[in-house]
C-alpha cells in the first residue's frame, strides 16, 4: 500500500467514527419515546461498528494497564462537568443568541417512564456501553488523535501526539465546547483531557479518562434521576 493510500486510510479511521456518531445520534434525536430508544440502539451499534472496522488503521491508540492517570483525571473531569453543568451558566447565554445559534438540548430520556422494565435495563446497558466505550473512542481519536495535531500542520503524521501549540488547544477547545449544550462545563473538560496528553503523550489515557467520565455519569444520572445530562 502506498503511502498515501495508508494516509488516507488513516484519516478515515480517526474521523469517521465520530462522523458516523454525530449523524446517527442527530437522527435519532428527531424520535420520541420507543422510537428513540431503538434509534439509539441502532445509532450506537453501527458507530460502534465502524470503530471496530476501522481498529487496525488506529495506529496512535495502544491500550495498556497503566491506566490510573486516565482514571484519575475521568473522576475529576466529570465531577467537574456535573458542577459546572448545574450552574447552568449557559442558559444566560441562550437568551440573547437567536434561536438558530442556541445548542440544542439533550434528549433527557427516561427509559422507566417511556420503557420500563426489562425494555428499559435494556435501553440502560446499551446507553451505557455507548457512552462509556464508543463515544470515548470516536470523540478521543477525533478530537486529540486528529484535530489538535491537523491543526498544527494538516500532515498530522508529522507532528509527534501531545504536542503542544496555543492555537491548537484553544481551537479544539472552543470547537469541543460548542458541540455540547455545557459550554463551560465542556470547555473545561476539554482543557483536563488535552493537559493529559500533553503530560503523559498516551491516546489511550485520554480514552480511559473519557470512558471513566462517562460511566461515572452514567452512575450519577441512575442514581439522581438527572436525566438532563443524559
Amino acid at each position: 500500500m502506498s503511502p498515501t493510500a495508508q494516509q488516507d486510510r488513516s484519516v478515515v479511521a480517526y474521523v469517521a467514527p465520530m462522523c458516523v456518531y454525530l449523524l446517527a445520534t442527530a437522527i435519532a434525536g428527531r424520535f420520541e419515546g420507543q422510537a428513540y430508544a431503538v434509534a439509539y440502539a441502532a445509532a450506537a451499534l453501527v458507530a460502534g461498528g465502524v470503530c471496530w472496522a476501522c481498529r487496525r488503521d488506529m495506529v496512535d491508540l495502544v491500550p495498556h494497564r497503566r491506566v490510573l492517570p486516565g482514571v484519575g483525571v475521568g473522576v475529576v473531569g466529570i465531577v467537574a462537568w456535573i458542577w459546572l453543568s448545574e450552574l447552568q451558566v449557559e442558559q444566560t447565554v441562550w437568551a440573547y443568541l437567536p434561536s438558530f445559534l442556541r445548542p440544542s438540548h439533550r434528549p433527557a430520556f427516561q427509559p422507566w417512564v417511556e420503557l420500563g422494565g426489562a425494555w428499559a435495563w435494556g435501553f440502560i446497558a446499551v446507553r451505557v456501553v455507548g457512552m462509556a466505550v464508543v463515544v470515548p473512542i470516536a470523540e478521543e481519536l477525533f478530537w486529540r488523535g486528529f484535530l489538535l495535531r491537523w491543526w498544527i500542520d494538516p500532515e498530522r503524521q508529522r507532528v509527534r501526539i501531545g504536542t503542544y501549540t496555543w492555537s491548537s488547544c484553544a481551537g479544539v477547545t472552543l470547537l469541543f465546547a460548542l458541540a455540547h449544550p455545557e459550554w463551560l462545563a465542556a470547555a473545561v473538560y476539554c482543557l483536563l483531557l488535552n493537559a493529559l496528553l500533553y503530560w503523559r503523550r498516551d491516546l489511550w489515557l485520554c480514552v480511559v479518562a473519557h470512558g471513566t467520565s462517562n460511566l461515572l455519569l452514567a452512575m450519577y444520572v441512575l442514581v439522581t434521576g438527572a436525566w438532563h445530562l443524559w
